[in-house]
């Protein structure tokens, strides 16, 4: 007993004893803290991948459209099996549910812990959860201005059928692609067919040496500048800023009448998609070209401002507006510009001046140069396009006409559809 009480006094008085002691003890606090502080990060991590997971399921459900609720869900419930790796072998079931337009997603998960059981902590539940509004289908308003003069009735260069024919087809086609199925109660098409002149039914008011109250119609030529390069509505009082204005003489033995007769008529933004096909294929070739006017008419048709008031407010963010341009020649019209001027010169530097201002106003503009042997028209066009690599197109023969529509109804397509 002395031997023991002996060795217990020298332990005691032993500082490297007492040291790994007290080390001993207190390491514990030190392990636990480390340890709950791993299941925290492995339940972190697997909130992390459940939310990302229940994110796609829901982007999936609520982005694709043509479906019913169900469909959505068991599309929801896919993407989110393809996306969750069951990590730390764990199983999440998301529960999706569908209403008021929005996909509601959730999902919770029992992770079994390591450290905590210490603690008496067996399991942590992670959940996550997500709404997503299901995002309806975006409108378009679409000008087609479209060349018809005299040029337009031969065949390309590398040969084929008239270009007015290959131009009515592909536009048609345009057309029947964006109003197939729900996009026929989303989208309006306008006619703008030019050549020298428009041919229009206006009020009396906006017409040079017409009455207020009155209706005309005929055909027209630009305003005087700079009304010419721009939408805002004619005033009464200014007959500058009106339509009408007195033909170039050169252009004088060119019966009016006749744009009528070709059926070349400005046709306003319209839901009744036959009867804009109807009047693209009875429409053909007259006179000569003014590039300008029939952008400077486009952009009109497409504005909320008087005369054509079809087009929805231009603040209307559910509504996207596309002028698509189509010309197989240089300008030969002349043009009023500056100080008085009426020069075909000034009509190409109006163009240019109409394409900056339309697209800052909002417009999306696509340009079509249809065998078009002039290399200054055509980088003209190419730099009125909103995108020259995508929104301009150099078609020479009438195959990449088609080629080109196509390409400008897809992405029409998607600006006005979330998902494909």
């Amino acid at each position: 007993m002395g031997r023991i009480s002996a060795w217990l006094t020298r332990f005691g008085r032993n500082e490297r004893a007492a040291v790994a002691l007290v080390f001993g003890v207190s390491v514990v606090p030190f392990i636990m803290a480390a340890g709950l502080a791993l299941d925290y990060s492995r339940a972190l991590d697997l909130k992390t991948e459940m939310q990302s997971a229940l994110d796609a399921g829901a982007l999936a459900a609520a982005a694709s459209r043509s479906l019913t609720d169900a469909q959505r869900i068991t599309l929801g419930e896919t993407a989110f099996a393809a996306n969750f790796r069951s990590r730390f072998g764990v199983k999440a079931v998301p529960r999706i549910t569908i209403a008021n337009q929005t996909v509601r997603a959730s999902a919770t998960a029992a992770l079994p812990t390591s450290f905590m059981k210490l603690a008496g902590l067996a399991k942590m539940d992670v959940g996550a959860s997500v709404e997503i509004r299901i995002p309806g289908q975006k409108n378009a308003e679409i000008a087609l201005v479209l060349d018809y003069s005299d040029s337009m009735s031969d065949p390309p260069a590398s040969g084929g059928r008239a270009k007015y024919l290959t131009m009515r087809d592909a536009a048609t086609g345009m057309i029947d692609d964006l109003t197939a199925g729900e996009g026929a109660r989303h989208a309006k098409f306008a006619l703008v067919p030019f050549s020298h002149d428009v041919w229009t039914s206006l009020p009396g008011s906006m017409v040079v040496g017409q009455k207020a109250g009155t209706t005309w119609t005929g055909c027209t030529q630009d305003r005087k500048y700079p009304y010419n390069t721009m939408v805002a509505t004619p005033d009464p009082k200014d007959d500058n800023s009106k339509w009408g204005q007195p033909l170039h003489p050169k252009y004088s033995s060119w019966p009016c009448e006749r744009y009528a007769l070709n059926g070349l008529a400005v046709k306003p933004l319209s839901s009744d998609h036959a009867a804009v096909k109807r009047q693209l294929q009875g429409m053909t070739p007259y006179g000569w070209t003014h590039i300008a006017l029939g952008f400077e008419f486009g952009w009109h048709v497409l504005s909320s401002n008087a005369p054509f008031t079809e087009g929805v407010p231009e603040t209307d963010k559910n509504t996207m507006k596309v002028l698509v341009l189509l010309t197989d020649g240089n300008q030969t019209e002349q043009a009023f510009g500056r100080d008085g001027s009426e020069t075909k010169e000034d009509g190409e530097r109006n163009l240019e001046s109409l394409c900056r201002n339309a697209k800052a106003a909002g417009i999306t503009v696509a340009t079509v140069a249809l065998d078009l042997d002039d290399a200054t028209t055509v980088a003209r066009l190419r730099g009125c396009a909103s995108d020259p690599n995508k929104l301009f197109f150099d078609a020479t023969t009438g195959s990449r006409l088609a080629t080109a529509f196509e390409a400008i109804k897809s992405q029409v397509q998607e600006a006005i559809y979330i998902a494909k």
